[in-house]
């Protein structure tokens, strides 16, 4: 059984981890398409922009007088704008076509400038592209048409502009981006794989639980179950009359079935499989309605209402009263097992010998009594369940000069 439960857990423990690593593999590489798709756009954006902003730059520091003459001369005074990583070729149009500015060294090696710019003049409208020279290196070409006085077209700025930093630059950014992604990846698996043990903590507590229940269980019905089966022998034996048989039969079935009882509502609130119908109550009231007659009890109460539901309020109360009366002093003079109602809480004290100290962090806990307990270790864990229900806690006192107080605070 263990062995099949732990593989049942290792895979549930796999799919869980699978599942998480799918989903964050897929937004980390969603992310990184993003980032780098952004990042070449605005380079790309970046250099286009740069090149527009150097023809603009030409067509305004040059012009054509009245005779035709081209005039560069404010143009070259510019700084930053023939000097700036890019070849600029101011063509006119001819005919025959003829070199008005060139780059003083060329780094792209084109193969007519001049039938460039002639098409330029034609479809008379500033473009961009891109493209090769003949040595194969990639270029941005932006063109723009200027104009003589008379606004006529009388030459094309070729603007070439190098995008290897362009292109450098988002490698650069590609390579980083995906390291960190690897990185993110790495990191996320990891993330998953703890998240998905720490998520199947409930599960495995849960059959822990579930094998220490069974376990105590079979162990508390095995002390009944011989009782039954030695009053049998007894009975088949003749040696005692079968009606004292019959009385101490029913008395011990009366214990076990109080004590199965016990095990199924422990069971029923441990798996909060039993239902909760919270309404108004009178605390007071409630607790004086279950108070044994038999017994003599002090009573004090305060009229109070609380959201409770009182079904299992009552169960919680009579736990206690029944675990005072049981474990209390049987000296009649004694002082008597006191009840207090105050506010949200229930306050039953005993004059016994109050709990082991070694024991009480532990004795909620069901199964859990003390050497000298003549319990079954249930009342308190169903009690500590019907708290936690409401809201509230179980809390365990020693009372100075012997005895237990217990308070149900809900």
């Amino acid at each position: 059984m263990p062995r099949a439960r732990d593989a049942l857990l290792r895979r549930l423990h796999l799919r869980l981890t699978a599942i998480w690593t799918a989903a964050w593999l897929l937004c980390v590489i969603v992310l990184c398409a993003v980032a780098v798709a952004t990042h070449a756009r605005l380079t790309q954006l970046d250099l286009a922009s740069s090149a527009r902003l150097r023809a603009t730059a030409v067509y305004g520091l040059t012009w054509f007088d009245a005779d035709g003459r081209f005039h560069d001369a404010l143009l070259r005074k510019e700084p930053g704008v023939l000097d700036a990583g890019s070849d600029i070729w101011v063509i006119a149009g001819g005919p025959p076509p003829k070199v008005l500015l060139r780059p003083d060294r060329a780094r792209f090696d084109l193969a007519d400038p001049s039938a460039l710019a002639q098409r330029v003049l034609r479809e008379g409208e500033d473009a961009a592209e891109e493209g090769r020279d003949r040595r194969g290196r990639p270029y941005l070409l932006q063109t723009k048409v200027t104009y003589d006085d008379r606004d006529r077209p009388v030459a094309a700025i070729l603007v070439l502009a190098d995008p290897s930093a362009r292109d450098a630059t988002h490698a650069a950014f590609v390579r980083w981006t995906l390291l960190i992604a690897a990185a993110l990846a790495a990191f996320g698996i990891l993330v998953g794989h703890l998240l998905s043990r720490r998520s199947l903590r409930p599960a495995i507590a849960s059959f822990e639980q579930q094998e220490r229940f069974i376990a105590a269980a079979a162990h508390e019905l095995r002390t009944p179950v011989a009782r039954l089966q030695a009053l049998c022998e007894t009975a088949h034996d003749g040696r005692e009359p079968p009606a004292q048989i019959l009385a101490r039969v029913e008395r011990v079935a009366g214990q076990t079935a109080g004590l199965v009882d016990q095990l199924l509502l422990l069971a029923r609130l441990d798996a909060a499989a039993a239902p909760v119908r919270k309404e108004p109550v009178r605390l007071d009231l409630l607790v004086e309605a279950i108070l044994p007659e038999e017994h003599e009890i002090a009573f004090e109460a305060t009229e109070s209402v609380v959201e409770a539901d009182l079904r299992l309020v009552q169960t919680a109360v009579r736990n206690l009263i029944d675990n005072a009366r049981l474990h209390g002093a049987a000296d009649a003079t004694a002082e008597p097992v006191r009840v207090t109602v105050s506010g949200r809480s229930v306050i039953v004290e005993d004059r016994g010998p109050g709990f082991p100290q070694a024991l009480l962090e532990r004795i909620r806990e069901p199964f859990v009594t003390g050497p000298t307990s003549r319990g079954t270790g249930l009342g308190l864990a169903i009690v500590q369940h019907i708290a936690q229900l409401h809201g509230g806690e179980l809390r365990l006192h020693n009372r100075e000069g012997g005895g237990a107080r217990v308070e149900l605070l809900l």
